[in-house]
């Protein structure tokens, strides 16, 4: 609030009073006697550019602001908080190149006074002059082109935003577009939309219109650059008027909402079998063997009174124990897998903060989805479980029963999956029964809650979180540039296009900053997943089930079989 009240104070009273002070202060330390005599005349001009315009900025301010504090106090969203915020946006009618012509023209009135330079008044008069001109007139027009813009787009005028296509899986193109119908530009102005999108789609919606968006139709479009798994909700967009000069930049509404739902990609799996279990029952994503016979078979550890005609003399030598072949027809007959996708998180700074976890989070949705269509396959009923958004925007345990051709769900509700500290496993896993084979799909940074399981055997399938963030990562110049090629050239050419306010100093700072610390959180979160993917991969496999290790490719992940499961379940009690 106090940034919106010095806000509010600056441009309403600083920016007309700064010229007089600075004029005031130089007077006090250099000769301006030969000056002073002028005073009347500078007066003149004040009263004539910077009083009017000061008194459009009122009452453009005052026209704007009291319609929307109006519809505040109807919907009973009206405080002090609101009402100031509304006042900072309104009277914050300045771009940064009008700062810079400002401070241009202060900048050179001292120049004038502190070296008695009488041609260096022209061009501050000039800056100031035509600073204040533009804006008195956008300001005072302002309240005019608002009520004008919203009265059409109640009747015939239009701004309407789509994605296409609307659903694409990861990694095609994706393209935006905004189409104007009969939107008013008046003579002089740009009708600017921008919208920063989600920083997983790395792109920034920035389109400017002119006079021809008054025509029945016009079509700007644009691609995103990066379309990674997930649900995005876009906008709704700021749309502004701003001046030819580009000096001042009028708020007009926030409109034109878009959805863009991304799927994520079913890879191909390589299952490779855990150690030998001393379990009579193997765990359900291990693949039986086919032998001659044409009978399945398991292998086991030999005990005392075992059948010795069964024993596989070839493997035991291989294994340096004593194997006994075992059939198991009845191994291939259906099994109810539960297939849970953990994504707890709890909430605080990894999960507000960190850079690149989403990452993490696609390769288990790919891996998850995979294995669904792979025990699908071989005839097992799979439940997918996941906490997820609804189409409401609500988190909510997601349950979807798994059936032949049904793939685009299953993606669908992997597109709808995020981090969240609400759902952990036991709220997940409450959707077993007793005659269920548990399969959790985890990449945990903290250690999973105990606690049993009421099925019949419980799987971990474990992606190392040092090993789904692999990969070097970009140089701040790097990502300053936007690429390696870029950066080459960033040092002798404009980071954006000619005339764009992002390369003004401040703006590039901003940037800097903003680069630098996304960096920095992508360093913090690979120091957490090296510290403790290690340490909860040996608290899994100490807990006695089945745990796979998930090494995640481009185009196959792969499960390698860490240990077999120890326990025996039955109806939720460990033999």
């Amino acid at each position: 609030m106090i940034k919106h009240l010095f806000a509010i104070a600056f441009n309403l009273f600083g920016l007309f009073l700064l010229p007089f002070v600075v004029g005031f202060v130089c007077a006090l330390f250099f000769e301006v006697s030969q000056v002073a005599d002028t005073l009347p005349y500078l007066l003149l001009i004040s009263m004539v550019v910077i009083a009017p315009s000061f008194v459009m900025l009122i009452f453009g301010v005052a026209w704007k602001s009291r319609r929307e504090l109006q519809l505040l106090r109807k919907s009973g969203r009206y405080n002090s908080t609101t009402a100031v915020a509304t006042l900072a946006r309104h009277v914050s009618v300045v771009t940064p190149r009008g700062w810079a012509m400002f401070f241009t023209g202060l900048f050179f009135i001292v120049l004038t006074l502190s070296l008695k330079w009488a041609d260096l008044s022209m061009v501050a008069v000039l800056a100031l002059t035509v600073f204040y001109g533009v804006l008195g007139v956008s300001t005072f027009l302002s309240a005019f082109i608002v009520s004008s813009f919203e009265a059409q787009i109640k009747k015939r005028s239009s701004v309407e935003r789509q994605m296409s296509p609307a659903v694409i899986l990861a990694g095609e193109v994706a393209e935006e577009r905004f189409t104007f119908r009969r939107v008013p530009v008046p003579p002089l102005y740009f009708l600017l939309i921008e919208d920063p999108l989600p920083p997983r789609l790395a792109t920034t919606s920035r389109y400017a219109v002119g006079a021809g968006a008054r025509r029945e139709e016009l079509t700007v479009a644009g691609r995103l650059r990066r379309s990674p798994r997930g649900m995005y909700r876009l906008g709704p967009a700021h749309i502004y008027y701003q001046d030819a000069l580009g000096l001042t930049r009028v708020s007009v509404a926030s409109l034109a909402t878009a959805e863009l739902k991304v799927l994520p990609r079913f890879r191909h799996l390589t299952i490779v079998e855990p150690p030998r279990s001393k379990l009579e029952k193997p765990d359900v994503l291990t693949r039986p063997h086919r032998f001659p016979t044409e009978d399945y078979f398991r292998f086991r550890d030999y005990h005392s009174g075992d059948d010795t005609r069964r024993i596989h003399w070839k493997l035991s030598v291989k294994s340096g124990q004593m194997q006994l072949r075992q059939p198991e027809t009845k191994e291939i007959s259906t099994k109810n897998v539960l297939l849970v996708l953990d994504s707890y998180l709890p909430s605080g700074r990894m999960l507000d903060d960190a850079v690149g976890v989403e990452e993490v989070l696609d390769k288990m949705v790919e891996a998850w989805i995979s294995l669904a269509k792979e025990l699908i396959e071989r005839g097992d009923r799979v439940t997918l479980v996941a906490g997820a958004r609804n189409q409401e925007g609500e988190l909510v345990v997601e349950v979807l029963p798994c059936q032949k051709g049904g793939h685009v769900r299953w993606q669908d509700i992997g597109a709808r999956v995020i981090w969240q500290g609400k759902f952990d496993i036991p709220e997940l896993l409450k959707e077993a029964g007793v005659d269920s084979h548990g399969v959790i799909v985890s990449s945990r940074f903290q250690a999973p809650p105990p606690g049993g399981f009421d099925g019949q055997s419980l799987t971990w399938v474990y992606l190392p979180p040092e090993k789904a963030l692999e990969g070097k990562d970009p140089s701040l110049l790097e990502a300053l540039a936007g690429s390696a090629v870029n950066a080459a050239l960033w040092f002798v050419r404009l980071p954006f296009p000619v005339g764009s306010d992002e390369n003004g100093i401040v703006a590039q700072f901003r940037i800097f900053r903003e680069q630098a610390g996304l960096l920095s959180a992508r360093k913090r979160l690979r120091e957490v997943a090296r510290a403790n993917g290690k340490r909860i991969l040996a608290m899994i496999v100490s807990r006695g089930d089945t745990v796979y290790r998930l090494d995640a490719g481009q185009g196959t992940h792969t499960l390698v079989g860490l240990t077999s499961g120890t326990k025996n379940y039955q109806k939720g009690k460990a033999a």
